[in-house]
């Protein structure tokens, strides 16, 4: 019943990060219990099968438990471990993702060797004089002073924010704040997400002359009631409109819209796994769907025939086309397309297929193009195992499907970003 305390045993851990926990037949998922602890637990929400519940005393505690860092962990959104040693997270990282990905073999984690501040993109809620994240599963705003995750110099961008805000006539129209910045933060980006367009002149003034790395400032309006969060306009405030960064020795734009891992590390080696279990060669002719910005087309036409990248969001194709330009790799073209239908004529004389989807993963109809057309090897990007796991098994009957190489692009968090390679038989 409701408030009534029973003791449970965490048997296993759930994909939202909760504890499953047993007391005979009954089953509690349990926020913040670790697998093999024992505690007294109260029930917060009864379902017919199972229930909710919250740790009210603990009895047998994980020897993998630390004390949290962060004050305000578990009341955001943002982290799901941050009371489990980071050794342990990634075990039991895998395990969640064996348990979904089943029956298909998964490799242990690749980890993350500092895995603090390790965020390039911050995008911060403002509603009602309060800036910081929304609570799991609502609407309402938790503030912060130090995010663990986010970079140390956006965390004081936003606390400046939070004080020029106070006392500025026009903050109510502000919906969110965006922060890009490259691997080294010698560019940022500062992006004002807005109801409509607004004077910001004097707050630009004092943040770009206090962050010389600011090169970028861009309010973008959108007035729409959905959860989207940028619109379709977009106006320059000051410098560029985008950053620039370098990786693997490429040169790359990024603008406000535009899709660019968050971990700059873990991309790297990203990168590399994708080159390596795609097995290219100097004839390789690959396709890379859902390309961004084209990072990985970039760094795939270096030792590649021809690569063609498709993506459907405008500004990253500007940018990916300029990317080509910049460093000067000619073997290879973007496209503006949506990469979940009408892909069969890009698939024609393809040996080498790449897809990194959004976290829907991929449509049933570029599934069967995908079939349809023969496509010898496909490398997968996910970053949704259950996604993942439901379409590996439409792949199954025409393709040998080799180990899911998971990579820890989001320390502290349930997720994480997997790579599979599929062999047509």
């Amino acid at each position: 019943m409701k408030n009534d305390i029973v003791r449970c045993e965490c048997v296993d851990m759930a994909i939202d990060g909760s504890g499953i926990a047993k007391c005979g037949d009954l089953v509690v998922f349990v926020k913040e219990m670790i697998k093999g602890e024992i505690a007294d637990v109260k029930i917060t929400k009864e379902k017919k099968s199972y229930s909710y519940g919250i740790i009210d005393k603990l009895i047998e505690t994980s020897p993998e438990r630390v004390e949290s860092d962060c004050p305000i962990a578990y009341k955001c959104g943002g982290c799901d471990f941050r009371h489990i040693s980071y050794d342990h997270q990634l075990k039991l990282k895998k395990e969640i993702l064996a348990n979904i990905l089943k029956p298909f073999e998964v490799l242990d984690i690749v980890p993350d060797e500092v895995h603090y501040y390790y965020r390039n993109k911050v995008q911060i809620p403002y509603r009602d004089a309060k800036m910081g994240f929304y609570r799991k599963y609502s609407n309402d705003i938790v503030e912060f002073d130090d995010c663990l995750i986010e970079s140390k110099t956006a965390n004081r961008i936003i606390e400046d924010l939070k004080e020029l805000l106070k006392d500025y006539p026009k903050a109510g129209q502000i919906r969110h704040i965006l922060i890009k910045q490259n691997h080294d933060q010698s560019e940022m980006m500062l992006g004002f997400i807005a109801y409509e367009k607004i004077d910001l002149t004097d707050i630009v003034n004092i943040l770009i002359k206090k962050y010389p790395p600011i090169c970028s400032v861009i309010l973008n309006i959108n007035n729409k009631e959905t959860n989207v969060i940028l619109g379709e306009e977009e106006i320059l405030l000051y410098g560029k409109p985008y950053i620039m960064d370098e990786y693997h020795g490429i040169r790359v734009k990024i603008s406000l819209k535009s899709f660019y891992q968050v971990n700059y590390r873990q991309m790297l080696k990203l990168h590399e796994l994708i080159r390596e279990l795609s097995e290219r060669d100097e004839e390789s002719r690959v396709l890379d769907l859902y390309c961004g910005i084209g990072t990985i087309s970039l760094f795939m036409a270096k030792s590649a025939k021809q690569v063609t990248g498709v993506e459907i969001v405008k500004e990253a194709v500007a940018n990916a086309k300029d990317n080509a330009m910049i460093n000067r790799i000619e073997n290879v073209d973007f496209v503006l397309a949506d990469a979940s239908k009408g892909m069969d004529s890009y698939l024609k004389d393809k040996d080498i297929v790449i897809v990194d989807p959004p976290r829907k993963g991929l449509s049933k109809e570029l599934i069967d193009s995908l079939i349809k057309n023969g496509i010898n090897r496909i490398i997968y990007v996910s970053c949704n195992p259950q996604t993942l796991a439901r379409d590996l098994k439409l792949f199954e009957n025409d393709y040998h499907i080799s180990e899911i190489h998971p990579v820890d692009m989001f320390p502290y968090t349930i997720h994480c970003e997997c790579v599979v390679r599929l062999e047509k038989k």
